[in-house]
């Protein structure tokens, strides 16, 4: 075991019960101190450069951080617990005094590896940074965290808005939303009364919506522009945002999207259905009323539809977290994002094709050039630093791009002619000659990997990730680093601004190019001491991929790396109909 691994399992204890100490103080003061509650709603302020905000359910007091000013933990909806467990969110109550919004709010409800249990249902809330100006309509951009949709908060440094707010001079957005089983969720035992909302499922990207109709109702109070909403995400926050795009709900609430690194994963009620299903098996053994699966059902067929809904809705969160199995990073094994027909239309992504979708607006969409190498970099097979890592992860990473990028614009640029701007991150990838500006092997094993852009787009540092993967900012890429992250949130900045990331001083990004031999993609990249931008011109699909590795290798080695790719082959697929 590493030393970094003694260390942590060392401190788990005091963790734990540091967390439980926390959570006891917090239930004392909360019983003792509750904000009263009022019956009606308030007269929005206007921004006056203060940390003092009149919002529209009560008065708040946020706090100078560095050069922002910054209110944590805004409630924006009402804690989705007991009888609101898998309901649509509803608006939050209001109250009556002010709310010292100085920490972040609860993240939700989740089972964090090594750490285990962590946050709560109660976890509907948002963050705010915003210059120390008396600027107004201010464009606002609000992040969604990524994790899979199962892990991650709000409260990660690398998704503070310090450098957003100081740097690019806009008004920055985190919020929190329910994750896995909480947050998307189908069953008809629980799900088949309510509105047509509350039957989704989807309360997950309900939650989202709930915070963007929060801000148009609100933002004017902290000198935002509600008439420019700009939505972000990565990995888990991309999927959500890719979603929000062809939901209808949410029409209106945003007119600006970023996408990095998702996926075009989207899954029928039919799937979401048998995932339920399976974690009541689970729940069953686990409690041990049944021995196997075989029992399970049994008892399953016995029970009414009321007792299975009690059943499910007796149980915590995280025992029901804990029944469903996990994959990388400890993230559940648990699909999200439904075709309902109600907040997602029943066709998922196919409607891009369409040209009619419900948000049609100015994109910059892309990817890293090694995603799955973070992936690859934390399992044992195939070992690192030998042919066989480099060509599973990297003919992975390119069917990465085709689902996430290329096939993704392809469909929204064959009947609609928006603005889409697309990217491929490439900093840490050793270049042709085998260089990195990553210290010892890193260029190999991780490269330009799933979430190496953050820091770059936020301004934030890589934050909990560079205790996983080790140091890859040294002072010796320092320079380049820079130039590469003033680049970049330049570029996203104009974006936020006008929906066109260029300026005056920056290097041409053109926008997608349906023309064949035009330059669709920018690369990002930079050496150890200057940018180094360059275009990419060719289209990327599951099948030119198959072709470049029946062209690159041979039997047997082909056979061995096909074998590999099986469950990611058809990731360039559209997963509505499975």
């Amino acid at each position: 075991m590493s030393l970094r691994m003694k260390l942590i399992y060392l401190f788990v204890p005091f963790i734990r019960l540091g967390n439980f100490i926390k959570r006891a103080i917090s239930s004392y003061i909360s019983h003792f101190f509750t904000l009263k509650p009022s019956s009606t709603t308030f007269k929005l302020g206007s921004w006056d450069n203060d940390v003092l905000i009149q919002t529209k359910y009560g008065l708040i007091s946020g706090f100078s951080d560095k050069g922002s000013w910054c209110w944590k933990g805004i409630p924006y909806a009402t804690p989705p617990v007991g009888p609101f467990r898998w309901k649509a969110p509803l608006t939050p109550t209001p109250w009556i005094g002010t709310r010292k919004t100085r920490k972040f709010g609860n993240s939700a409800a989740q089972i964090m590896p090594i750490l285990g249990p962590s946050g709560s249902e109660d976890c509907l809330y948002l963050n705010i940074w915003r210059p120390k100006t008396p600027e107004t309509k201010l464009p606002v951009y609000l992040y969604i965290h990524g994790g899979g949709n199962s892990i991650g908060t709000s409260a990660e440094v690398t998704y503070y808005g310090n450098a957003v707010a100081e740097k690019a001079n806009l008004l920055y957005i985190s919020i929190n939303f329910r994750l896995g089983a909480m947050g998307w969720f189908i069953h008809p035992t629980v799900t088949n009364s309510g509105s047509p909302e509350d039957k989704s499922g989807n309360f997950g990207t309900l939650d989202i919506i709930k915070a963007l109709e929060w801000v148009q109702d609100n933002i004017r109070a902290f000198g935002g522009d509600p008439d420019n909403v700009t939505i972000a995400g990565e990995s888990g926050g991309a999927f959500n945002v890719l979603s929000l795009l062809i939901s209808t709900p949410a029409k209106g609430l945003f007119h600006r999207a970023i996408v990095e690194s998702g996926l075009s994963y989207i899954w029928s009620n039919n799937a979401a259905e048998a995932q339920s299903d399976n974690l009541l098996v689970n729940l069953l053994i686990k409690d041990r009323k049944a021995k196997n699966r075989e029992e399970a059902e049994q008892i399953i067929g016995k029970m009414s539809e009321r007792e299975v809904n009690n059943y499910f809705r007796s149980k915590s969160a995280f025992k029901i977290t804990k029944c469903i199995p996990t994959r990388d990073f400890g993230m559940a094994d648990w699909r999200t994002i439904f075709t309902d027909g109600t907040i997602i239309p029943k066709e998922g992504y196919a409607v891009f094709s369409t040209g009619e979708w419900a948000n049609k607006v100015p994109l910059i969409i892309g990817c890293t050039k090694d995603e799955l190498k973070l992936f690859g970099n934390f399992r044992k097979d195939p070992p690192r630093n030998t042919r066989k890592y480099d060509l599973i992860w990297g003919y992975r990473s390119l069917l990465w791009r085709v689902s996430g990028l290329d096939s993704l614009v392809c469909q929204m640029t064959s009947n609609t002619n928006i603005p889409i701007y697309a990217y491929r991150f490439d900093w840490g990838s050793p270049d042709n000659d085998g260089v990195s500006v990553l210290p010892k092997n890193m260029g190999r094993d991780l490269g330009a990997h799933h979430a190496a852009e953050l820091p770059f787009f936020l301004g934030m540092g890589m934050g909990a990730l560079s205790m996983m993967i080790g140091k890859t900012h040294t002072k010796h890429n320092r320079p380049g680093r820079e130039k590469l992250t003033d680049l970049c949130m330049s570029y996203l900045a104009n974006f936020a601004c006008t929906g066109n990331p260029n300026g005056e001083s920056h290097p041409h990004w053109p926008p997608w190019d349906t023309s064949e031999k035009k330059n669709k993609i920018l690369v990002l990249d930079a050496d150890m001491e200057d940018l180094r931008l360059s275009y990419l011109k060719d289209i990327v699909t599951v099948q030119s991929v198959l072709d470049l590795i029946n062209s690159e290798l041979k039997e047997p080695e082909l056979g061995m790396i096909l074998s590999y790719l099986d469950d990611i082959i058809p990731f360039g697929v559209n997963k509505a109909d499975q």
